[in-house]
């Protein structure tokens, strides 16, 4: 899909933007469409942008397309809209859709794409897009945003909602539930972990687990319990790491698929911290002002981190760290990067203002 996009797409884009008529915002849509493909954290950092469309057209009807595994988070955004599930992984059906909801203004916000910035283009007579430099999508939007590598995501975010009137620093604007589990969980000690990304750079974003048995063999000594977040399936990566902590096992707890990502954000704020590699709990808890500490390899914190007052990220020193910016790249060192973030980094930082470092704790028996 990749390929073509950048091959058979791009030429497309060039023959429809012959025709391409370039207008201005519309003073009073009533239908708005906004291009949510996929990836909940995606998702969930551009909900400012949402709110900004929403405030900017109060009478309109809002309508997000977005995929089956984003569903929880779109669900999450505090402004007034429905949501369309639509199947993008078949074009012909996702455009389908698209025009059967008589849109006057499409905005597309992912970065890259071309297959969604033609599906903007024949789906509304306005269209409002990002174009990173080099790109040919912008040729396909009325009103272009520069979506630029050298910012942080949040920042890309921001101008495009600035198209729609928003003044001041951007946030993302998510509804938040408080969380049933939490009052049986020892949230003064809890350190919240979160082994495991999503996407195609999944493996490359993940910290060994050596590096996490041995951080959290440290957190157990003085006093704290790390506990697990994740969906079901991210239990089998929480057994591997049973394994390699033997006796301290019984000191962790998994929350995997216990916490609905409505409530996970209660939790995260909650918690003593949250310490994370780069994926959507990541941006989950700097929404919700957690005490939060990224892990960060193949991302540069700068470009993806977590913007909470009380957070702190760690960026592997690594070479070649930071290799990418939008996620489809890669790099034959891919593997080595995380590990070079090590756990005597991440634990004086995580752990300097406690107390509980004066003396240790026996694990708990097998």
């Amino acid at each position: 899909m990749r390929w073509l996009d950048r091959s058979v797409l791009a030429a497309a884009v060039r023959v429809l933007a012959v025709a391409n008529r370039r207008h201005s915002l519309p003073i009073a849509p009533q239908r708005i469409g906004i291009i949510q493909p996929t990836a909940i954290g995606d998702t969930l950092i551009a909900s400012g942008v949402v709110a900004a469309i929403s405030d900017r057209y109060p009478e309109a009807d809002l309508f997000v397309f977005h995929g089956a595994n984003n569903a929880p988070a779109v669900e999450m955004i505090d402004a007034p809209l429905t949501a369309v599930r639509c199947d993008f992984s078949r074009p012909d059906r996702a455009l389908r859709t698209l025009r059967a909801a008589r849109l006057d203004l499409v905005i597309d916000q992912t970065p890259w794409p071309n297959l969604t910035a033609i599906f903007a283009r024949l789906s509304a007579a306005c269209t409002v897009g990002f174009a990173p430099e080099g790109s040919v999508r912008g040729k396909l939007f009325d009103v272009v945003v520069p979506h630029r590598g050298d910012r942080h995501e949040l920042e890309n975010l921001a101008a495009m909602a600035r198209v729609f009137g928003a003044t001041g620093k951007y946030h993302m604007q998510l509804r938040r539930k408080e969380c049933a589990l939490a009052r049986e969980l020892p949230l003064d000690r809890l350190v919240v972990c979160q082994l495991s990304a999503g996407g195609t750079r999944a493996a490359e974003k993940a910290w060994p687990l050596d590096c996490w048995a041995t951080l959290c063999r440290e957190l157990i000594d003085l006093g704290y319990t790390p506990a697990f977040t994740g969906v079901a399936a991210d239990q089998n990566v929480v057994d591997e790491l049973s394994v390699q902590l033997g006796p301290y096992a019984a000191s962790t707890i998994s929350l995997c698929g216990k916490v609905p990502l409505s409530e996970l954000g209660d939790l995260l704020h909650r918690a003593y911290a949250v310490l994370s590699v780069d994926t959507s709990v990541l941006h989950l808890a700097g929404a919700v002002d957690a005490r939060v500490f990224g892990l960060h390899g193949p991302t540069r914190s700068w470009r993806w981190g977590a913007r909470s007052a009380r957070g702190r990220s760690f960026d592997s020193p690594h070479p070649d760290a930071g290799y990418v910016v939008y996620g489809t790249e890669t790099h034959p060192n891919a593997m080595e990067v995380m590990r070079a973030l090590t756990p005597d980094l991440v634990l004086p930082v995580l752990c300097e203002n406690t107390e509980r470092r004066a003396g240790r704790v026996e694990p708990a028996s097998a």
